[in-house]
């Protein structure tokens, strides 16, 4: 079932306008879909993992029967950019992020000070 109510008084309508599937007509996701995510997340979060959805449906491969050919790879990547853009919107993380941090500049059994100044012991 799909419905839009303009005045984006609903989350699902919400989630509907954030992803740009607004036409009854050739829509991607049902209610019940984008209600399952609704019920499982933020708003934000929502509108993203319906994203993420509908790039999987795109993924399948392009076919060409006759006359007719469908080809995915331009909607995927338009709905690829909106996901990095909704993600950004909403502060949400894709995937593993990578962080380090240095203690100690210097080796723990290294006669440099935290200066770079460089002591040895008596006798060396």
């Amino acid at each position: 079932m799909f419905t839009f109510d303009n005045t984006l008084s609903t989350d699902l309508a919400k989630v509907r306008f954030e992803i740009g599937d607004v036409n009854s007509e050739g829509h991607y996701l049902e209610d019940e879909t984008i209600n399952y995510f609704l019920t499982n997340y933020s708003v934000g979060q929502a509108v993203v993992s319906c994203l993420d959805h509908i790039i999987t449906q795109l993924s399948i491969p392009d076919f060409k029967l006759d006359w007719m050919s469908v080809s995915n790879a331009e909607a995927r990547k338009a709905f690829e950019n909106m996901l990095k853009l909704k993600c950004q919107k909403y502060g949400i993380s894709q995937g593993a992020v990578m962080s380090s941090s240095i203690s100690h500049a210097h080796r723990a059994d290294s006669y440099e000070n935290q200066e770079g100044v460089y002591t040895a012991p008596d006798g060396l």
